[in-house]
C-alpha cells in the first residue's frame, strides 16, 4: 500500500511538473502582454474552490519563485556562482547555497508585490486581514514575475566585459522599470478610480516603500 502511494505522488508530481512546461511560458506571456487582465483573474480565481483554482496558468506565488528560478539559472550560466555564496561575513554566512540565495530573492521580490497590495487596501479603506491581502497580492505577483526576470538579465550585464553589453543591460533594466511602474499605475488608477497621474504618484510611493525595504535587507545580508 505504501508503494502504491508513493507511486501515485510519483504520477501527480511528474504530470505537475510537465504541466509547468506547457502553462509557465503561457502564464509569463500572458502577464508581459495583458497584466491587468492577469490581476483581475488572480482576484477572482481566489474565490474559486482550491481544486479549481488557476486551472489555465501557474498559480501566482509558484510562477513568481520558478521565474526567479529561471533568472537564477541563466545567471549561474552566464557569471557563474553568486560573489554572496562565498562570503562568510555576518549573515551573508546563512546564503550559503543556492536554494538560500533563490528563497532570500524570492522575499526580497515579494516586497513589491506586498507593498503594492498593501497601499491598495489602505487607499480603499479595507481592513488589513489575512483574506483581505491576499487577493490583490497574488494578482501582483503576476506582475512581479516578469519584472524580477527583466531586472535580473538586466543586472548580468556588469559582469560582460564589451560596452554593448553594458549598454542593453541598462536598457533592460529602464524597460522593466517603466513597464512596471506603467502597469502599477494603471492598476491604482482602475481600482480606486483616480486618475492615471494619481495611479502613478500611488504607485511610486508603494515602490519606493519596497526598494528601501529592498535595500536595507540587502545590505543586511551583504
Amino acid at each position: 500500500m505504501d508503494f502504491m502511494k508513493i507511486i501515485e505522488s510519483l504520477d501527480e508530481a511528474l504530470y505537475t511538473v510537465m504541466g509547468w512546461l506547457i502553462f509557465y511560458p503561457l502564464t509569463l506571456w500572458r502577464a508581459l502582454v495583458r497584466p491587468l487582465h492577469m490581476m483581475a483573474y488572480a482576484d477572482r480565481e481566489v474565490s474559486d474552490r482550491p481544486d479549481e483554482q488557476y486551472e489555465d496558468a501557474i498559480r501566482p506565488p509558484l510562477f513568481l519563485f520558478l521565474t526567479l528560478m529561471i533568472s537564477h539559472g541563466i545567471e549561474v550560466a552566464v557569471a557563474g556562482q553568486n560573489p554572496l555564496l562565498a562570503d562568510r561575513h555576518g549573515l551573508a554566512a546563512l546564503v550559503d547555497s543556492d536554494l538560500a540565495l533563490l528563497a532570500l530573492r524570492l522575499v526580497l521580490f515579494s516586497l513589491f508585490a506586498l507593498m503594492m497590495a498593501v497601499r491598495l487596501l489602505r487607499r480603499q479603506g479595507i481592513r488589513l486581514t489575512h483574506a483581505n491581502l491576499r487577493r490583490p497580492f497574488y494578482g501582483q505577483c503576476f506582475t512581479t514575475a516578469p519584472f524580477a526576470l527583466l531586472i535580473g538579465i538586466g543586472t548580468l550585464s556588469h559582469n560582460l566585459t564589451a560596452a554593448a553589453w553594458r549598454d542593453a543591460g541598462l536598457i533592460v533594466l529602464l524597460a522593466a522599470l517603466a513597464w512596471y511602474l506603467a502597469v502599477q499605475s494603471l492598476w491604482f488608477s482602475k481600482r480606486l478610480g483616480i486618475s492615471l497621474l494619481a495611479g502613478f504618484g500611488q504607485a511610486l510611493v508603494a515602490m519606493m516603500v519596497a526598494l528601501v525595504m529592498f535595500f536595507t535587507i540587502g545590505v543586511m545580508v551583504v
